[in-house]
């Protein structure tokens, strides 16, 4: 046990260095940049049922101060207003798309996408979903730090809002993903697709770029398209670079701890090819590294403890930079742990033993879809 427990240790001690030098060295948009051209950006917006959120995301879109743009907006066959709401916002940077129902082989989402995406006219396409807020600055930002270097997709790190307790407790684990297991710093210097990230919160790419790769076309079974994109883009030889817009960019990605566990449900088993071995170890694994230290600390175990002060001065570090709560920070680790690995185990079940995979009100056959970019 003491080999475990040293292990243990050792693997938060490099997540807590991982998370520092993430946070050095992941470069983050200024507001008061301003871009030395202004090619034109199409803004493009699926939404499928969005009423809560779309007339707000759409108008936050037109008050950019960066003038030149266009909002494309596809309704993806919405049942509960979102058509209306839409209809009701003149201007005429605005097109609303009423979207047709998925051709064989396609997802939802990509094929929205894809159909925004025809009627773009933009140099620079942002893809984004319909509950991101941006603030005025935003684009003109995002614009000006890509002229700096010029990748062909520039992805936006958001700030993620929380409320209750089930929403603070599991949504950390995406920033804990990327700031302190995932090495991002190099993913800026290397062209490896593996490392590529992309997000639904904002993906600003190279139209040309865009179209050589195959575009969404060849994302038409993606379950995670925003990731696949970027992977797609390094595979076709491109450049991609992830920045943190946290000061310009926010979210509530889900409302309510089910939202969270159904929504990631889609897509947790995808993320490691659906391979049962992998996912049993990612399982296992999860409750070894994430558990377990805080049993063994209340059991008097000094290495234990040690680790738990590393886990906790971890999230102190990141929850402090990203602007979350601290108690959440110092408390919630083991519960955050525990939701995922029952998401996982749950997207084990549906995804993989059951083959269902239930997105936005339709229900496809997972043997049929795959993470993204990933060669079949």
């Amino acid at each position: 046990m003491t080999s475990l427990t040293l292990i243990i240790a050792a693997a938060w001690a490099l997540a807590l260095v991982r998370t520092i030098l993430n946070l050095a060295l992941i470069p983050r948009l200024r507001a008061d940049a301003m871009p030395e051209r202004e090619p034109f950006v199409s803004i493009i917006i699926p939404a499928r049922d969005e009423a809560r959120v779309i007339e707000q995301t759409v108008r936050a879109f037109l008050a950019q101060t960066y003038p030149s743009l266009e909002v494309i907006v596809v309704n993806d066959r919405s049942t509960d207003g979102t058509g209306e709401i839409l209809r009701d916002i003149h201007d005429g940077r605005l097109t609303v798309i009423d979207g047709e129902e998925p051709p064989p082989g396609w997802l939802g989402k990509p094929w929205a996408l894809h159909q925004g995406s025809v009627l773009a006219r933009g140099e620079l396409l942002l893809f984004v979903d319909a509950d991101v807020m941006y603030a005025p600055a935003a684009i003109g930002a995002a614009v000006a730090h890509r002229g700096l270097r010029n990748p062909s997709l520039l992805s936006l790190l958001p700030h993620f809002e929380m409320r209750g307790f089930g929403e603070n407790a599991a949504m950390p684990m995406l920033a804990m993903f990327c700031f302190s297991f995932m090495p991002t710093w190099i993913s800026n210097r290397t062209r490896f697709a593996a490392l590529a990230i992309g997000g639904g919160t904002g993906n600003l790419v190279l139209h040309r770029a865009y179209d050589v790769a195959g575009g969404h076309e060849a994302l038409k079974d993606s379950v995670v398209d925003d990731v696949a994109l970027a992977r797609l883009l390094r595979r076709s030889g491109e450049t991609t670079e992830v920045v943190r817009a946290d000061e310009l960019i926010a979210l509530r990605m889900y409302h309510g701890l089910p939202e969270v566990v159904e929504g990631f449900t889609k897509n947790a088993f995808a993320v490691f090819g659906r391979n049962y071995v992998v996912g049993l170890l990612i399982a296992i694994g999860s409750v070894i590294f994430h558990i377990l230290p805080y049993g063994l600390a209340l059991l008097g175990d000094r290495i234990s403890i040690a680790t738990v002060i590393l886990i906790s001065v971890t999230r102190l570090v990141l929850f402090r930079s990203l602007r979350y709560r601290l108690d959440n920070a110092l408390f919630l680790h083991p519960v955050m742990a525990a939701i995922w690995t029952w998401i996982f185990l749950r997207s084990i079940w549906l995804t993989g033993i059951r083959r269902q995979l239930l997105w936005r009100g339709r229900t496809y056959d997972a043997r049929q879809t795959r993470f993204g970019a990933d060669r079949r």
